[in-house]
């Protein structure tokens, strides 16, 4: 038996040096994302919510897809372009379930850490689920307990094709904000899905007046925004851009000097 005791004592040791590395790991991969300035979406959830397949139905991920708990063990991040052509970083986390061991916790924060840095978190909930009210609130006791809960959130509630018509208008007395009821394999509901985000992403609208020789700076701005219009005027090339607070705190104050005071705040 002390042998044995011995062997655990050492193979939980190994563990734990394997877990401070991942955590080590993905810090480097979001600092990388957060130099680039690009928007990070995460989408979490109750377990088998359908968060894997929202992602793969969205960016043609290879990723597994099962109607079982915890399918998802690491998070998965791709490239999502939106209905605009802006490309953000859509990152799917392993699900939420009540009373999780606490010898699990440390494990699992290291993967739900990817919601720290999202900019937006895109609850997706299972609407067949006959507890899905209690559901619902152990994802915002998590999101709570991560310090996460003051974010920017949309709530997708998923596989409406499982119910009942009469059942399709019971979300709306469950969560407050904004949601917005979907079938991951319906097409229509993508597209509602993609253009809702997108308006997450987009922000107020600023206007800029670059000199016309500085190809540079107008690269600058596509870089910024989602760029609404464009003309010359006595050399100047005065662009209305759509524009995110995440996007302008990383990359406007670059263009600071050329904005124009036609600007709407952000």
């Amino acid at each position: 038996m002390e042998t044995d005791r011995r062997h655990i004592r050492n193979r939980i040791g190994e563990l734990k040096r394997q877990l401070r590395e991942v955590v080590r790991h993905r810090q480097l991969h979001r600092a990388r994302r957060r130099k680039t300035g690009v928007y990070q979406a995460a989408l979490v959830g109750y377990t088998n919510a359908g968060k894997s397949t929202l992602l793969k139905q969205l960016t043609a991920a290879d990723v597994l897809v099962e109607n079982q708990l915890f399918a998802t063990l690491d998070p998965t991040s791709r490239s999502l372009v939106l209905p605009s052509g802006k490309e953000i970083i859509l990152t799917d986390t392993v699900g939420f379930i009540q009373n999780l061991p606490h010898d699990l916790v440390a494990a699992f924060r290291a993967t739900l850490e990817e919601v720290l840095e999202a900019d937006l978190i895109i609850h997706v909930v299972d609407s067949s689920s006959p507890v899905r009210d209690g559901q619902i609130a152990v994802v915002e006791e998590v999101l709570a307990e991560l310090g996460a809960q003051g974010k920017e959130q949309l709530t997708v509630f998923n596989k409406i094709d499982l119910l009942a018509e009469q059942d399709h208008q019971q979300e709306v007395l469950v969560v407050p904000g904004e949601f917005i009821r979907i079938s991951a394999y319906n097409a229509d509901d993508l597209k509602q899905l993609l253009a809702r985000i997108q308006q997450k992403v987009s922000g107020g609208e600023l206007y800029y007046r670059i000199p016309a020789e500085r190809g540079d700076l107008v690269s600058q701005v596509y870089r910024l925004g989602e760029v609404l219009e464009c003309a010359e005027e006595e050399g100047r090339m005065v662009m209305k851009v759509r524009v995110n607070r995440p996007d302008y705190e990383q990359l406007g104050f670059m263009l600071k000097e050329f904005e124009w005071e036609a600007s709407a705040p952000i």
